[in-house]
């Protein structure tokens, strides 16, 4: 496979933890293996993520630096502290042991700093192999699952929905999501004679899931992908050709599924007539969905400084005597804006920003055609938040994401130091710069 990477010196230590983590993170391993086969929790997969991240601060402390000057490492500081600070604030100095919103906040932040120390001193190339095969391997497993319903999640238990795919991520409209992900931080660094087969993995991938909004991003970033270029002439006419085969191979594969035993023929039907409709949908996940908006919004009028972090949450008895609800908001935005008020609307805003910015003035000031590919990834991560935050209250909770969006930042970072090097290669003589290069490398 080749591959356009962007060259620096890599440490082969950051380089094998990076591609053990995104193996596991990345196939949606941990959430699986606790919640079906009664696993280890995600938590030991966190603690192994930061014994590795300071093993290799140990030896080169150098690996910090990126952690230390990135803005979203301060937000998600301010996330995490802002988080425990408004449910003490609210709860008169009282932490309810059964909500545990406020530690996973912590925990988030400190898997982004421990994935961006690894991320920023890898070899790139390696992690993109991990996300092409785990791509091809959600795929693959997302079909086997349509047409095996029950392979993966057993009938008696909650979390099996027949008709639906998600493979090891339990979750389909999560697992859509992640699929696309995967293809678009791995596109700025394939080939152009790759990008066609990363394209067809995900149409071919997203479809078992029918989720509907991770459909029409997969849409949405094809449409990015053709009209800012990322195909080759020659490789957008073998898309053209090979579509047509993917989607009568597809539509065997789908009739196939559809007469399994067990599958909910009505939902899968309400969810193709969402794209035939021209997006009107009125099954009951679209109905729910438009009462907990309608409620968040009434209980964010009501509390305008927010109930608390987790008092939105499902499952606990606490939230539900708060929220009024079984089920959470399905909505980033509201979900923030019930917890923590317009500070919690503003939080979200500022995240959102961040990511746009840099991705924007990556591609507006990017010196290589990867470099601007880059900055195209970070927008659609950006669209990624933006689009996904009105129909998932979950987003800042999967590590999968994490671990993609500090790869990218990673790639920013190494982009504009690669841009400053070259700029001072053309005005500092060739000692100065060997010294200010043993001084980086500590």
């Amino acid at each position: 496979m080749s591959m356009d990477i962007v060259t620096s010196k890599s440490h082969w230590f950051a380089s094998i933890s990076l591609v053990v983590l995104g193996v596991i993170f990345e196939s949606g391993w941990p959430n699986y293996h606790y919640t079906i086969h009664d696993g280890p929790v995600v938590l030991w997969y966190f603690a192994l993520s930061g014994v590795m991240a300071v093993a290799l601060i140990f030896l080169r402390p150098i690996a910090l630096k990126p952690l230390l000057k990135e803005p979203l490492f301060y937000w998600y500081v301010v996330y995490s502290i802002t988080g425990l600070l408004w449910l003490i604030w609210l709860d008169d100095g009282y932490l309810d042991p059964d909500n545990l919103n406020w530690r996973q906040r912590f925990l988030l932040l400190l898997f982004f700093a421990t994935c961006l120390v690894l991320v920023s001193a890898a070899n790139f190339r390696r992690f993109v192999e991990v996300l092409f095969g785990c791509a091809l391997f959600a795929t693959v497993s997302y079909w086997v699952d349509f047409i095996n319903p029950f392979l993966y999640v057993p009938a008696h238990m909650e979390q099996s929905i027949p008709g639906r795919a998600a493979g090891w991520f339990v979750n389909a409209n999560q697992a859509g999501g992640a699929l696309v992900l995967m293809c678009i931080a791995a596109m700025p660094f394939a080939a152009m004679s790759w990008r066609v087969l990363l394209s067809l993995i995900m149409f071919i991938g997203v479809f078992p899931t029918l989720s509907r909004s991770a459909i029409v991003f997969a849409g949405l970033v094809a449409t990015v992908w053709v009209w800012r270029g990322q195909f080759g002439k020659k490789a957008f006419l073998a898309l053209l050709l090979v579509i047509p085969l993917g989607v009568a191979i597809g539509s065997e594969l789908f009739k196939q599924g559809a007469d399994s035993v067990g599958i909910n023929n009505e939902d899968i039907m309400s969810r193709l007539g969402f794209f035939q409709q021209m997006g009107e949908a009125n099954d009951d996940s679209a109905i729910e969905r438009g009462y907990v908006a309608e409620l968040a919004w009434k209980k964010f009028m009501e509390n305008p400084l927010g109930l608390g972090p987790g008092k939105a949450d499902p499952g606990k008895a606490d939230s539900v005597k708060s929220w009024g609800y079984s089920a959470s908001t399905h909505n980033m935005y509201l979900l923030l804006l019930v917890e923590q008020g317009l500070f919690g609307g503003i939080l979200y805003l500022a995240f959102l920003s961040i990511i746009y910015y840099k991705g924007i003035r990556l591609y507006r000031r990017g010196l290589s055609r990867q470099e601007c590919d880059i900055g195209v990834a970070l927008v659609l991560v950006a669209i990624y938040f933006s689009f996904f935050g009105f129909f998932s209250h979950s987003l800042l909770r999967e590590p999968h994401v994490v671990m993609i969006l500090t790869f990218l930042l990673a790639a920013e970072h190494r982009a504009i130091a690669g841009r400053t090097r070259s700029m001072l290669a053309e005005t500092q003589p060739v000692e100065a710069i060997v010294v200010m290069e043993d001084r980086r490398r500590g």
